[in-house]
């Protein structure tokens, strides 16, 4: 009985120390303090840094104030925020839209994504530039193996024509008309857009099967030589001819005479306003006509002054007899 009694004690005694670590336990555990829940800041950062919150958080490039469509669009008009949600298609550092340019009005505090912002081929046009599209084929476009970013000589032949049958007409010729054009898309590839730097792997696939055959070009084409492109593409036959991006050779256009215009200047012009004619933007304007395209020049020689002959005065004769007599007759 002793014996049964003292081990029950021992086990009650076990039982007790067993009790006490666990309160000890569930003690300390309840002093500890909670861990702070994240949350992300809305704070704003000065224009051209990012917020310390960034790194915890997503940043959003947004903008400081109206931004209008059309206009390059300034750093200092922007800024960074961390907002409780991202928005997909946003921008997080200003260096990716230094410069861009809005396709519509920003209001002030709107967040900056790429739909809104100009991009595609229009981007890739350097000042005084446009975009024009020619017919090519496998001959005309060096077996096709041009791609976007190329650069390439445009060359032109023309048939031999002729206005009437009383005419001879003029011998056919080919010649370099434009020289180290920068292609912008071939058939359906276009050049590639720059990669954002929080891109991920790009993932996208050529389409399955076998590609279409490209069946136009487009091309980086200077503002004042685009006349000459398009009446060329309507006129005659072109050919691009590929050659190598580092090849800077250009022909001096300044050795030969200027084609003849569309549009004759004002003969009322000055010195100041004549001067104004070359300008890319003019020069456009005024186009090129027929005789230009074969090469004639636009100084055309004056027609040869006619001999003159003596006037016609009309007559009446009058027969009496043997004798005649002739007198003026007055208009």
């Amino acid at each position: 009985m002793q014996k049964a009694t003292r081990i029950a004690a021992l086990l009650l005694v076990a039982l007790a120390v067993i009790l006490a670590i666990v309160a000890f336990a569930l003690s300390r555990r309840a002093l500890k303090p909670a861990p702070a829940t994240p949350q992300i800041s809305s704070t704003v950062a000065a224009p051209g840094t990012m917020p310390e919150a960034t790194a915890k958080g997503p940043a959003m490039v947004v903008a400081a104030q109206a931004l209008p469509a059309g206009q390059p669009i300034d750093v200092a008009a922007l800024r960074v925020a961390t907002p409780a949600k991202p928005v997909p298609g946003s921008f997080r550092t200003l260096e990716e839209v230094d410069g861009a340019i809005p396709l519509i009005d920003i209001p002030a505090d709107a967040p900056l994504t790429a739909n809104v912002l100009s991009h595609g081929l229009a981007m890739q046009l350097q000042p005084g530039e446009r975009a024009l599209a020619v017919p090519v084929d496998e001959l005309a476009g060096a077996g096709n193996r041009i791609v976007p970013g190329d650069y390439v000589d445009v060359f032109l032949s023309l048939k031999a024509s002729a206005r009437n049958l009383s005419e001879k007409p003029a011998p056919a010729q080919t010649r370099l008309l434009l020289s180290r054009v920068r292609v912008l898309a071939y058939g359906a590839k276009d050049l590639p857009a720059a990669p954002r730097a929080d891109a991920g792997e790009n993932t996208d696939k050529p389409a399955p099967g076998n590609p279409p055959a490209p069946h136009s070009a487009v091309l980086a084409v200077p503002l004042e030589l685009a006349s000459q492109l398009l009446l060329a593409s309507q006129n005659g036959n072109l050919s691009l001819a590929l050659r190598r991006p580092d090849d800077g050779g250009l022909p001096d256009r300044a050795l030969f005479p200027q084609p003849s215009h569309a549009l004759a200047p004002l003969a009322t012009l000055d010195a100041t306003r004549k001067q104004q004619l070359a300008s890319p933007d003019n020069r456009a304007f005024a186009g090129i006509d027929g005789e230009g395209l074969t090469g004639q020049s636009s100084e055309r020689p004056t027609s040869p002054a006619r001999t003159s002959r003596p006037a016609y005065t009309p007559s009446l004769e009058i027969i009496r007899g043997s004798s005649r007599n002739q007198r003026g007759v007055t208009p």
